[in-house]
């Protein structure tokens, strides 16, 4: 395998972790702009049919953030020195998801 260069390894991983880490602050603005409008409506009563949308949603969000964490650990994993870390691509195979 050739030696990657610093460039390289800019453009095909710092670059975009900068672009989803920015998109992940957007998502996190709109959940605090809904979570203020929750409050606005708290005293309301959804429908069954419409709790049951939220509800669904809700988990939808809650399950992508649970794979996002996941991501994000292997990443830091993959990118710790192999000498520090001897065991980790073991450990990560191992991880049931």
């Amino acid at each position: 395998m050739s030696d990657r260069s610093p460039a390289s390894f800019e453009l095909s991983i710092t670059l975009p972790l900068g672009v989803i880490a920015n998109q992940l602050m957007k998502v996190e603005a709109e959940l605090r702009f809904l979570n203020s409008k929750t409050s606005t409506h708290a005293n309301e009563r959804p429908g069954d049919a419409t709790a049951g949308q939220v509800a669904a949603q809700l988990e939808r969000i809650d399950e992508a953030l649970e794979a996002i964490r996941g991501l994000v650990a292997d990443i830091g994993t993959d990118l710790q020195p192999r000498a520090a870390n001897p065991g980790s691509l073991k450990a990560r195979s191992d991880r049931d998801d």
